[in-house]
């Protein structure tokens, strides 16, 4: 890659690199992050949350370009504050929302297209997500909602040894449901709309920026950021990565995620621009 700082977009994985324990920007990530807005660096990112809950653990920070939210479901810009919905669960019809399971000790909360989050059931290990994660909610019921305003359904397990998970997982496989199943923890299941696609994402990201992919540089930390890794023009992975995303990745970081790994790719790219004068 021979473009300058200026020229590249790094997308860069918010969830599993840039926060620190309490859920924050970690003190060396902002120190690196003010360098590296200062040498003409553009920074967007990845990440599970809506946009004010992304907001939220971003503070002040200006993204260059739209950011991918919701998982890549939805490519959303801070400046504008306006999203783009990548997909919808139309295709399943109304009372799709209605068939989810209603077990005690599962949350259900759904990711909507317009950047709120609606609680139809409240369990434990959901009421602590939205918490720690600075996520506000509306509760709803489903016979309100309509499954086209829908962009994922994350289903929250308070008790890992139920069955459910497995059980609405293969009662979906066998019904041929046009619905991809991603595993986020061993707690939390999402269902997404099958047409759903990173490489859709990455591309309106790109469109909306006037870039091609070749000028993005992302840096990840976790599974669902693999197809970007693989669109990308250049591309690196924390050390505590997943295998496959460690293979796929031009370049493994010294430092894990949780110590480092995306200051340390950042501070490298403003090194090579200083070196490259």
């Amino acid at each position: 890659m021979n473009q300058t700082l200026e020229e590249t977009l790094v997308l860069c994985d918010l969830d599993s690199l840039m926060l620190g324990p309490d859920g924050n920007l970690t003190q060396v990530m902002r120190d690196v992050l003010q360098l590296f807005a200062a040498r003409g660096g553009r920074l967007t990112v990845f990440s599970q949350r809506t946009p004010r809950a992304a907001r939220t653990v971003l503070g002040s920070l200006r993204l260059a370009a739209p950011a991918l939210l919701c998982g890549g479901s939805l490519v959303y810009s801070f400046a504008s504050g306006n999203g783009l919905p990548m997909g919808s669960f139309t295709a399943m019809g109304d009372d799709f929302l209605a068939k989810l399971p209603s077990v005690p000790g599962v949350g259900v909360a759904l990711q909507m297209q317009d950047g709120t989050t609606r609680v139809l059931r409240m369990s434990r290990v959901l009421e602590q997500h939205l918490r720690q994660e600075w996520t506000p909610y509306l509760l709803g019921k489903a016979e309100d909602l309509r499954s086209s305003e829908v962009l994922r359904a994350l289903l929250y397990l308070d008790n890992r040894s139920i069955p459910l998970i497995q059980m609405f997982e293969k009662a979906l496989s066998e019904s041929n449901a046009p619905i991809q199943i991603e595993h986020l923890g061993s707690d939390c299941l999402v269902l997404a709309p099958q047409e759903l696609s990173m490489e859709e994402a990455f591309s309106a990201m790109c469109e909306a920026d006037g870039i091609v992919p070749e000028q993005v540089a992302v840096m990840a930390g976790s599974m669902p950021m693999l197809d970007a890794v693989r669109l990308a023009g250049r591309s690196a992975a924390a050390a505590d990565a997943p295998p496959e995303l460690q293979i796929s990745a031009g370049k493994i970081m010294l430092c894990r995620g949780a110590e480092g790994a995306a200051a340390e790719f950042l501070y490298g790219l403003v090194r090579e621009s200083e070196n490259a004068r």
